[in-house]
């Protein structure tokens, strides 16, 4: 009994999680839902107008001017699609790092190839590389991506505090209040990667120790007291 306590902890320790954030029009929402709304009416309106007296029998025939007012209101909605619509892409935050959606794939900046979290021109900006070392640049403009660059800062600050240079009085959204979608991960790929130590190539899952902040991979024969980004590994050393 007392074994499988101990195995739930260590499933439970090991559940990564992100949350991912869509981007936020820059239209406003009373202009997009007013050119929605009357675009539905008047689509409404242009389809009985048109279509109306196959319906009831002894009415009216089709008036005139009712396809106007059907393709009217069709471009009104797409209007309203249109403009409700922000071409920025989703954005991910959480324990594997940064990632921004693109098409039906990740591009993804680990936490541990963070070189910078900083404030310029109203957005967040996140410099360092991605999973393949290929350099990497991250805006987050507040005023389209704000819950999202509020959760980037709190989780910078929480695991690479010496990476963020947002000043503390810059006002950014309670990221506490904006979660976002929480996602889950699967457990980390450490097969194959480098030891952040000494370089050895981690040929088996067993022989990886992961960092719990920044997720930086050593080998187990090389696990120094505390990681790059300042977290302590004295427990995982063998």
């Amino acid at each position: 009994m007392a074994k499988k306590i101990k195995v739930a902890k260590r499933e439970k320790r090991a559940e990564r999680l992100e949350r991912r954030f869509e981007p936020r029009a820059s239209t406003g929402t009373a202009i997009v839902y007013l050119a929605g709304a009357l675009g539905a009416i008047a689509m409404g309106a242009g389809t009985w107008g048109q279509f109306g007296s196959l319906v009831h029998e002894g009415g009216p025939g089709s008036l005139p001017y009712a396809p106007y007012i059907l393709s009217g209101g069709t471009l009104l909605v797409a209007i309203a699609v249109w403009l409700g619509t922000s071409g920025e892409p989703a954005l991910r935050v959480g324990d594997a790092g940064v990632a921004l959606e693109k098409g039906s794939g990740l591009r993804r900046m680990p936490w541990y190839n963070v070189h910078g979290v900083q404030w310029r021109d109203q957005a967040v900006r996140v410099t360092g590389k991605d999973e393949l070392g290929i350099a990497m640049n991250i805006v987050v403009p507040l005023a389209s991506h704000g819950p999202a660059a509020a959760w980037i800062v709190k989780e910078a600050r929480d695991r690479i505090p010496r990476a963020v240079g947002v000043p503390a009085d810059v006002f950014l959204p309670n990221a506490l209040d904006f979660p976002g979608e929480p996602l889950r991960l699967e457990p980390p790929q450490v097969v194959g990667k480098h030891c952040a130590a000494s370089g050895t190539v981690i040929a088996y899952e067993p022989d990886a120790r992961v960092c719990p902040r920044c997720e930086r991979v050593y080998h187990k024969a090389h696990v120094p007291e505390s990681c790059e980004c300042g977290a302590s590994l004295a427990g995982q050393r063998t």
